[in-house]
């Protein structure tokens, strides 16, 4: 009966080593967009990038969105400092209340998900 047991574990390990092998390939030589197994994510904020003069943060080639894109200021043990709405037109947070000398990561969140952030120091 032991026997049966393990012969029975065998195959069905077996099959499952072999879903999960198929399951792996890529799709070589496929030029279908929408075939299964490519999943393309386009990020919006690609092309953004930050410029600091005078602690005050400019983001350029920000996308217009139709959800507000929101501007997160932390620290290295993750406060919150300081958030602010951004968008092409009013692109630009002030941050001179902040310490100077002292590092902070600007994240830039789009529909509660990161989307980009930065390194910022002071």
């Amino acid at each position: 009966m032991k026997k049966i047991m393990i012969v029975c574990m065998l195959f069905a390990g077996s099959g499952m080593v072999n879903a999960q092998t198929e399951a792996s390939q890529t799709w070589e030589g496929n030029t279908h967009t929408n075939s299964r197994g490519i999943i393309q994510h386009d990020n919006e904020f690609a092309n953004t990038e930050i410029n600091v003069e005078n602690r005050k943060v400019t983001f350029s080639e920000l996308p217009d969105l139709k959800k507000a894109t929101w501007a997160i200021v932390t620290d290295p043990a993750g406060t919150v400092m300081t958030q602010k709405r951004i968008n092409p037109n009013d692109n630009s947070m002030d941050l001179h209340r902040l310490p100077k000398g002292e590092m902070y990561f600007v994240t830039l969140v789009y529909k509660n998900k990161s989307q980009k952030a930065f390194v910022l120091h002071l």
